[in-house]
């Protein structure tokens, strides 16, 4: 059963059909909702772009704690070898660290839909510079993630991204 890293963006399944289930469901999961913030969604939407944006940094900068602090301890991930646990994808990390070396990247166009409360949709494009096991990673890409509100912070629980 071979994972291909993370930054690949390979690793994850598509299914626009999952998301909305998957939100509702874990709806019990993160029963917190986010404290009221003026501006409203857009705040949101500026978290959730921190975050995932950090995610593409830590990437870079190999920087494995980060993914494992903003990932849920029971979240699940799926592959193209089925579902894997947190920690599993935290292997996939260290595994792409070591292999991966990541010039730069670039975010934007993103987009934050409200699906339950304390559940968010964020999609974007972006544009990564890298190179794993010597080949050179598509460049331009889709992105979408679904975050929770939990333990008082947003926390990613599904990623998904595409050429």
């Amino acid at each position: 059963m071979k994972h291909e890293p993370f930054p690949a963006k390979k690793t994850f399944l598509t299914g626009a059909a999952i998301l909305l289930p998957l939100a509702l469901l874990l709806g019990p999961i993160s029963a917190q909702t986010p404290p009221k913030k003026a501006g409203g969604p857009s705040n949101v939407q500026q978290e959730l772009v921190r975050i995932e944006t950090g995610f593409f940094e830590a990437w870079k900068s190999k920087d494995e704690a980060y993914f494992r602090e903003h990932m849920p301890e029971n979240g699940i991930f799926w592959g193209e070898d089925g579902t894997f646990s947190r920690d599993q994808q935290s292997q996939e990390q260290e595994a792409s660290a070591k292999v991966c070396a990541v010039e730069g990247y670039g975010l934007s166009d993103f987009g934050a839909l409200p699906l339950a409360a304390g559940a968010y949709l964020l999609t974007y494009n972006a544009e990564q510079y890298a190179t794993c096991n010597g080949e050179k990673m598509p460049v331009h890409m889709n992105g979408s993630s679904i975050y929770i509100f939990k333990g008082g912070r947003w926390q990613a629980i599904y990623g998904r991204k595409f050429p």
